[in-house]
This record gives structure tokens, sequence and C-alpha cells, in this order.
């Protein structure tokens, strides 16, 4: 066959579907063809695609149910969202065509659902004249990921062949899910693998994981499976730190973050226990090991465990008291059916249909076209989206942030978390740093300040003084321009100047969805205080698991030093100690 042009249109959302379109890239590489893959997210204009990756984290995290009914509304009418279609379309649109033209592409594969209704409408108007095939990395086929113009849906089992089929009314079909060789073949034996990763032969050992996002409510499950004793939980966090730490303080199980050695753990381990039945779901159903459905997420994880469970392939547990049963029986002689059906669903190889399609119909260069009249209800319906993004994230998310949703959560121990934020002439006094440190304080360290006192700060490095980032230190009224200043250019300067990054943001105003997504580009935690005092307010009563912040700003390093002493006396008629932001 002669060497085919392949472009592949995914998302970094997550990474089921990055982890399918690389898949796709490498067989089809291997076969001697060319083929790129583009993120759908950087087709949106002025970089904005963050927000989008952001605010679904955001949704899926602290407003589950609010994702559900959205997610449930598009089976019922998918008709009232049409203007949001024809937002993403307008602002997507554009691009990607681009993006076709410069990759000079026979074929175009999409591994997310919005870049598939893009480039469907733009095949169903004639504006893509080379064909649209659609990976369904899902096993519940949602609305959103069929579309009429797509010339082919691949789905990963004969039973989510017939709904796309039926949705869209193309052809779909079934060739299985896309998951790496390396979870087919050449998996270590159980006693092997246990012994490589430090596992005792003995454990009953349950693999818990929860995407790349270790989104939904995993602590539920670690406890529910080590409260019992029957079976050892090894719990993958994937990218949230914050869970790793919260169990690997909890006694029992085996918790690790982000790892690149999961065929090992799947050889390893008696079953895997998930909530979302993405990616790791169909590598486990390559690698033969029996999976349990368990407190899913809200949406496709909810509609995946129930049509896994319908097919047969995977086992749905819906509530505590049905968790170890269900898990017994996968890890006995009847869930061997259950992984026979799992690994029947690799019947074919989507690279296969990918080249065959782009075989079948005679390429054509996309025509540049004048640019189309757009009618006043698409743009008013474009701009009323827009507005109301931008309010959701910018007051909605400062409400919802005022009461700590997205915010660095305080254990109530014995504790005080005690931080002053520098003022311009803090850091001349040679006594400061080590009244700090005597202090166990964080000190707030504006970027302007990282900047022109770089000296000053390796002094407080020097003194053993932690440091959090207190933005950059001057008033922007544009909000992803302070967030920008703030929670990038300000820890870059700190970096500069102590070559350590902060890991807390303390900031002095109102946070927004601009900082929130910023904070959790650089992996730093927002703190917000709980008790700001000044040299005219008198010390409260402290209790523990406050965070208390001595603004130094306006006053002199006498009156600064004046009030951390009356903090620490407070402290000490009340029985508590000070530690530093980073023990949050």
């Amino acid at each position: 066959m002669d060497e085919s042009r392949v472009l592949v249109v995914s998302a970094s959302m997550g990474g089921g579907h990055d982890g399918a379109g690389r898949e796709l890239l490498r067989r089809l590489r291997e076969r001697g063809h060319h083929a790129q893959m583009v993120d759908f997210l950087d087709a949106f204009p002025l970089r904005i695609g963050w927000l989008v990756r952001f605010g679904y984290w955001l949704e899926l995290r602290y407003a589950p149910w609010s994702y559900e009914a959205t997610y449930r509304l598009w089976y019922r009418s998918h008709l009232i969202f049409q203007p949001l279609g024809a937002l993403i379309n307008l602002l997507t649109g554009r691009k990607l065509l681009r993006w076709v033209r410069e990759a000079n592409a026979d074929v175009v594969v999409s591994t997310y659902p919005m870049a598939s209704l893009v480039l469907g409408a733009a095949r169903q108007r004639g504006r893509l004249p080379i064909p649209v095939a659609t990976f369904i990395t899902d096993f519940a086929v949602h609305p959103l990921w069929t579309h009429p113009g797509v010339d082919l849906h691949m789905c990963v089992h004969p039973q989510s062949a017939q709904a796309a089929a039926t949705r869209s009314g193309r052809a779909a079909t079934a060739p299985g899910p896309m998951v790496p060789e390396r979870f087919h073949a050449d998996l270590p034996d159980r006693a092997t693998a246990r012994q490589s990763l430090g596992f005792d032969n003995g454990e009953r050992l349950v693999l818990v994981v929860a995407g790349a996002w270790g989104i939904g409510d995993v602590s539920k499950t670690f406890e529910t499976i080590v409260g019992t004793g029957r079976y050892t939980p090894v719990v993958v966090c994937g990218n949230n730190d914050q869970l790793r730490k919260k169990l690997q303080s909890r006694n029992g199980g085996h918790v690790l973050g982000w790892t690149d050695d999961m065929p090992t753990l799947m050889a390893a381990a008696d079953a895997l226990v998930q909530n979302a039945g993405g990616l790791t779901c169909m590598e486990a159903f390559a690698a033969g090991l029996p999976v349990v459905s368990f407190e899913p997420i809200a949406g496709h994880g909810k509609d995946n465990a129930e049509q896994m469970a319908e097919a047969g392939v995977a086992a749905y547990a819906a509530g505590e008291d049905e968790l170890f049963p269900t898990l017994d029986r996968a890890t006995s002689l009847a869930g061997r059916a259950m992984t026979a059906k799992g690994h029947a669903m690799f019947a074919g190889d989507p690279a296969d249909e990918v080249l065959a399609l782009a075989a079948a119909a005679a390429p054509q260069p996309v025509a540049e076209r004048a640019p189309r009249r757009i009618g006043l209800r698409r743009v008013t319906a474009g701009v009323a989206a827009i507005a109301a993004t931008y309010a959701a994230f910018t007051a909605g998310v400062g409400a919802a942030a005022a009461h700590g949703i997205g915010i660095a959560h305080p254990k109530k121990a014995g504790s005080v978390y005690l931080a002053v934020r520098l003022g311009s002439d803090d850091l001349n006094n040679n006594a400061f740093p080590d009244a700090l440190r005597r202090a166990n304080a964080t000190a707030i360290v504006p970027g302007r300040m990282a900047e022109s006192q770089p000296d000053a700060l390796q002094r407080l490095q020097a003194a053993g003084v932690p440091m959090a980032n207190g933005g950059w230190g001057h008033r922007d009224s544009v909000h992803w321009g302070r967030a920008r200043s703030d929670l990038v250019r300000a820890p870059k300067a700190i970096h500069a100047a102590t070559g350590e990054r902060p890991r807390e943001f303390v900031p002095q105003r109102r946070i927004d969805g601009f900082d929130l997504a910023s904070a959790r580009i650089v992996h730093e935690r927002v703190v917000m205080p709980s008790v700001v005092l000044t040299e005219v307010k008198a010390v409260p009563k402290l209790r523990a698991g406050q965070v208390v912040v001595l603004d130094g700003r306006g006053e002199t390093v006498d009156q600064l030093l004046h009030n951390l002493y009356d903090v620490q006396q407070n402290l000490a008629a009340s029985g508590l100690t000070a530690a530093p932001l980073s023990q949050i």
C-alpha cells in the first residue's frame, strides 16, 4: 500500500484521549505511514484551551452533579446545546481546517468528542473533502461522540458500535480498544511482578485507579478495602499529589503517584477497581485482569460502568455491601469468563480501518474559502456563551473559592499556620530572618521584591526560612493578566533568586478561575488567610487550624517584630504551636 498521511486530533483532557492517539500514531508509523497528532485545545484562540481543560477538571472535582446533569441532558435534547456547538465551531473550525491543509492529510481521525463534532460539521458542509473517522474511547457512546458527517465511528465493543450506528446513521465498527502491545504480551508472571514491586506474594492485591487526574471518591474506596483486611489496595493516584499524600499518611495498602509501570502492576494484581471506564480499564482487558467498577464518577463514569456490566466484560459493585462479594466472584473461577470476554474485544486493529478509509477516497486539497457571513443569532449566541463562561470563571469561581472550593485546607490539629507578608524594608534588617525562623513562620515574598532584592531572599533561605509566593506585587484589572503576573512571573523571579520554586500562593485579593487554573499549572496550592494582622489590630484569640498572616507592608520592622512576638505569646497561652504553610 502507498504511504498514507494521517492527522490525529486528540485532546489533553486526562490521559485516555491522548493515549489512544499516541498508540494509533505508533501503529501507523511502524507500518511506514506518515502520521502526526495535534491537540484540539490548541485550536482555541488566544490560547484559552487550558480554560476548557480546567473547567472540566473543576466541574468533575467540585460540582459532579453539574456534569452529571449536563451529560444526561444531551441524551434528552441536544438541540438546546446548538449555540454551544456553534460557538465551538466558530472558535476552532478555522484552525482545524488549517491543520488539515498543512498536514496534507488523506484522512483525519479524532479521539475526542468535541473535535469529532467540529470535523463532522465541516465534512457535512463540504468544507472537508477527505474522510473523517472517530475512535470512541468510551464504552458508552454519548451523543457528543457521534455526528452524521463523520464517515466512520470506530468503537471498543460491538454493543458500542451498534449504539454509534443508531445515533449517527453512519458506519460503525468494533475493532476494539487501542492499547499498547506491552499490555498484551511479555507480561511478567504474578510472582515475578510482585517481587520486582516489593509486594508480598501472599497478599490479595486490588489495583485501584482513578485516571490521570485522580478524580472521584478514591479515599472512600481505599478506606473500604483497607477496613476489612481481606484485600490490600494498591492505589495509583496519577497526577493528584494531594490525594497521594493524604492516603500515604494512613496505615495500610500501597499508595503510588504517577507511574509508567502499569503492565507490571496489572500482572501483580488480582483485580482492578476503577471509576471511569477509561484507558486503564481497556489496558486491564488486554492484560487479562478482572475489572470491577465501584463509585464511578459522574456522567461517562456511570454510563461506562453500566454498559460494561451489561456486556459482561466487567462487574459493577453499586454499593459498599456489593464490593467484596463482587471482588470474590471476579477473583475466582467465575471471573475467567469475564476476562475472556474482555480479551475478545480486541477483534481487529483500528489502524487497518483508518488506512482502508484513506485508500477508499481520492484525497483532494482543502480549498481556501472566502470567509462566510456569520448570522446575527450565531454571533449573539457566541457572545452570550463567552460572557457566561467569563462570568462563571471570575465571579462564580471567586464565590466558590470563598467557600473553600479549590483552596488548600488546613488540618485542625494543634497548630496555627503562620506567615508574614514582607514589606520593602523588612529584608534589610539582619535580625529579621532569624526572627522568622524562630517563630516557625513562612515568608510571603512578592515577585517584584524577589527580582529587585535577590540577595535578601538568599539570606532568608540561608536562615532556613520557608518562602511562599505573594504574587507579583501590583494590581492588574485584567483577570488573566494578573493571574499570569502572580502565578507565572512571580514564581519565576523567586526561583531565579533562590533556585527553589514556591509551593504555596497566598493572594492579597479575591481570586478567580484564572488564578486556580494557573496555580494548577505551576503546581502551587492556593492558601487563603483566616486572619490578617496589622500593627493597628490587636491579636485575637487564635484557634487551631487557622492560617494567620501578619501584613508587614506599611509597617516598620520594629512594629512587625512586635506583632510577631504578640502572636507567639498568644499561641503559647492557648497551648498552640506555629507551623509553616508547607505543612497545611
